[in-house]
């Protein structure tokens, strides 16, 4: 990471001291997968890389000039990838869990003391969830 908060890629070209480079961006996993994406097309789809769940999709990547290589970098770093959506959606249902006491689905939280009452009820049917008499009262 750059001392301003960016990461950074680049890329050696095959058997030369010349490198490709690939931008700045935001997070590291950007600038890991613009790392992929443009060894997949200087290398082959047979080199490792760093999220195998989630390759480049580009054809004919072996034909691409550098420039090329950068556009094509840059596209697969900023494209949200397969492993980060389904990351995504388990800790999506994780903190649901977390806060509904178990259950993914919605809870009833009954009526509300907004209407007519004034006084010491709770938001959400009496059970305690927020005390409305100390914040209404002016």
């Amino acid at each position: 990471m750059r001392k301003w908060g960016k990461w950074v890629a680049e890329v050696r070209q095959p058997n030369s001291r010349d490198r490709i480079w690939l931008g700045s961006y935001e997070t590291e996993e950007e600038a890991a997968r613009a790392y992929d994406a443009a060894v997949f097309c200087l290398r082959g789809p047979s080199v490792v890389l760093n999220f195998p769940d989630d390759p480049p999709e580009i054809l004919s990547a072996g034909e691409l000039s550098p420039s090329q290589i950068q556009v094509a970098a840059s596209k697969h770093a900023r494209r949200r990838g397969v492993a980060a959506a389904d990351h995504d959606q388990v800790k999506e249902a994780e903190e649901n869990m977390y806060m509904f006491g178990g259950t993914a689905g919605a809870v009833e939280l009954g009526s509300s003391s907004f209407g007519g009452g004034g006084g010491d009820e709770a938001v959400g049917g009496g059970d305690g969830f927020f005390n409305t008499s100390r914040m209404w009262n002016f």
